[in-house]
């Protein structure tokens, strides 16, 4: 039976600094794709944020003869805290008609915007 001396076994420091290069390397091709497929997920769950948004707005409406003011609808935060995160949400209202708006603050994402028509604003007609 043979024996290993222990100084003998295992990987040099050269062979560990060439995997952990490959490993950033790799990391770093990754990267913009994994941020753009997280990022196009973060935009479809604001459109459906929107789309509950829109919904209380018409709940509202039925109501109170009127569309909620941004005070009187739920934060982002408290329907999806990964949009409530990113964007920031802004309500144009009046009597007959709204406008619910997602901007994003770091500008990284597109703006969305939704009306009392059900109709997307151009930025979204554009990511899409």
């Amino acid at each position: 039976m043979s024996r290993h001396n222990f100084l003998e076994s295992g990987f040099t420091l050269f062979e560990l600094l060439v995997v952990m290069a490959i490993v950033a390397v790799l990391t770093t091709i990754a990267m913009p794709s994994l941020r753009a497929t997280t990022n196009e997920a973060l935009v479809q769950h604001a459109r459906l944020v929107l789309h509950r948004l829109a919904i209380r707005q018409q709940q509202f409406r039925r109501r109170y003869g009127r569309f909620a003011e941004q005070h009187e609808l739920p934060t982002l935060a408290s329907l999806e805290a990964a949009v409530g995160r990113r964007y920031e949400l802004r309500v144009e209202s009046a009597s007959s008609s709204y406008r619910l708006i997602l901007i994003d603050p770091e500008d990284e994402l597109p703006e969305l915007t939704l009306n009392d028509l059900g109709q997307w604003g151009a930025p979204m007609a554009a990511f899409q």
